[in-house]
Order: structure tokens, then sequence, then C-alpha cells
């Protein structure tokens, strides 16, 4: 599994990424939900609830869709460690639900 550090303001996260779910659907699926753990020096200060959808995956990677969960897995993670990267910068290092 994928993980991040981010160093903001002489702080340092981890971000720690939990199991991908898939949403239930007879078609592709159209969102990939995951908690990212985010770390501070080894205890966890909140859970990222983050939702992916199949279209920013599609404009990041479209390839990635066609492919192996393998290939999948880290487009998802990075969509949702920019968001949250984005979020730690701003201040917000508390629960939160997050859409990519």
């Amino acid at each position: 599994m994928t993980h991040r550090r981010v160093e903001t303001e002489g702080t340092v996260y981890e971000l720690d990424p939990q199991p991908i779910r898939t949403s239930l659907t007879d078609g592709p699926p159209m969102l990939w939900g995951l908690q990212v753990h985010v770390l501070k020096d080894g205890e966890l200060v909140s859970v990222k609830t983050c939702f992916v959808g199949r279209v920013s995956v599609q404009f990041r990677n479209a390839a990635a869709l066609e492919g192996t969960v393998d290939e999948l897995v880290p487009v998802l993670h990075e969509l949702a460690f920019e968001k949250i990267e984005a979020q730690l910068r701003a201040g917000e290092d508390g629960d939160e639900i997050i859409f990519a």
C-alpha cells in the first residue's frame, strides 16, 4: 500500500490509506471509497474518509479504469492524497469526508 509523508509548518504527517471499497453496480464502478488515517508521531490524529469518482480517475489516468486493481489503486491513492495534503496545509487536520 502506498503511504505519503506530508510536512506543513514543521509538522510531519503520515498518510496511511486503508482498503479500497467499490460501489456496487451491474456496470462499471462509478465511485470508490477509502479511509486514510492521518498519523503524527505514530499516533492517529484523524480519519479522512475519501470518495473518488470515476470521472476523476478517467481524467487522471483513463487506462487505470481498464487495467488491474494494482494499476487503479495508486491513482485512487494519489487523488485522495492530493486533497488531504491541501486540507492539512490549510490547517484542517480533523476527521472529515473528502470528495476527489
